[in-house]
């Protein structure tokens, strides 16, 4: 038995089936990341309007991309993670009341997420990866 925070060994069986079960979810993380892209540009739109409430707005964009980040990198997707990561840190930044060319800025991450999962850019996504990452 593990103790003092250390986990416990798996066994071959116990990790077959982690994995399997990884592999099983795999197949679903392209609906629920454009889901999630979804509710990030949509996010982004009404944060972008005209007396929009930022300080509700800045919280809310910050949870879908890090939960969005989080997941990217398990499922392959490590520009989603990237990307994500930028836009966590944008906002962190940007303070409670970000300029507008901070949400130009965010809605261009947000944009280079949302190509990622569309064309499924697995891995680093090679030139379009880095063309993603240049542009953002």
């Amino acid at each position: 038995m593990a103790g003092d925070g250390e986990l416990p060994e798996l066994s071959p069986e116990a990790l077959a089936r982690a994995e399997a079960a990884l592999a099983g979810l795999s197949g679903r993380y392209l609906d629920w990341a454009a889901a999630d892209s979804v509710r990030l540009q949509s996010c982004l739109d009404e944060a972008r309007q005209p007396g929009a409430d930022l300080a509700a707005l800045l919280p809310r964009l910050f949870t879908i991309s890090h939960d969005m980040k989080g997941q990217a990198a398990t499922f392959g997707y490590p520009l989603v993670s990237e990307l994500g990561n930028r836009l966590c840190r944008l906002i962190e930044e940007a303070g409670p009341a970000p300029a507008p060319d901070i949400l130009d800025h965010a809605a261009r991450l947000a944009d280079g997420m949302a190509r990622v999962i569309a064309e499924r850019l697995e891995g680093d996504g090679g030139e379009q990866g880095r063309m993603l990452l240049a542009q953002a």
